[in-house]
């Protein structure tokens, strides 16, 4: 009896120890995703305008059943400094064939003049950089230097402050206006963002890349975007 307590006791006490590795690794791999993040959009960096002189706005392109728009510099929502930390670009998609069409996330990136490519992240992961999302609670502040939850001390340097704790900007808008996967129905229009890790702050233009993979034959849908001046 006494062994079986004892042997009880050992296995919950592994399951605790190997539960909390698991959240530590998972909070570690989020945190890693948003120094990234901070270390690129801690340059300043021009707005992105269409490459084509005289066009403001979104960029148009149709393909046989589907209508693609693309805006950048679109965001006006919570928070209001997501664009100093990923890149959303807001894609608009309208149904004009006579049968449903699949969109995923996946079938878009965006490549630099250097064409590096960057592919989306995931609504929710974006959300977790400011301590929304999944509750990871790691999250961006404008501060200086990185601080602990309990005040504004600098642990080091300056310029953009990650925090660790739940107050912080408001994300609430990142999940439910970002672009869902699924089909879009005939004649139904769908809109939302996608969001990219900052390009290279070397980097004078962009481009989004499309391979619509449910309209098999549909050519390669670019979008390019430039520094302004």
């Amino acid at each position: 009896m006494v062994c079986r307590f004892v042997h009880s006791c050992c296995s919950l006490r592994a399951a605790n120890v190997l539960g909390g590795f698991r959240r530590v690794k998972e909070k570690a791999r989020r945190l890693g995703l948003l120094l990234v993040a901070v270390a690129l959009g801690a340059c300043a960096q021009t707005p992105l305008v269409p490459e084509a002189p005289g066009v403001a706005g979104p960029i148009l392109q149709e393909v046989p059943g589907l209508r693609v728009a693309v805006e950048a510099e679109a965001w006006k929502h919570r928070p209001s400094g997501l664009g100093d930390t990923v890149l959303p670009l807001l894609v608009a998609l309208k149904n004009t064939g006579t049968g449903p069409v699949t969109v995923a996330r996946q079938d878009f990136a965006l490549l630099d003049q250097a064409n590096r490519q960057y592919l989306p992240i995931p609504p929710g992961d974006v959300a977790a950089m400011f301590g929304g999302g999944s509750g990871s609670g790691v999250g961006i502040s404008p501060s200086v230097g990185i601080a602990g939850s309990s005040g504004g001390r600098s642990v080091f340097g300056g310029g953009l402050g990650v925090t660790f704790g739940s107050w912080g900007s408001d994300a609430r808008d990142i999940i439910p206006l970002a672009l869902a996967d699924g089909p879009i129905q005939p004649g139904a229009e769908v809109r939302g963002f996608l969001y990219f890790p900052r390009p290279a702050p070397d980097s004078q233009g962009v481009r989004l890349v499309a391979v619509l993979r449910d309209l098999p034959g549909t050519p390669q849908l670019e979008f390019r975007f430039r520094r302004a001046e």
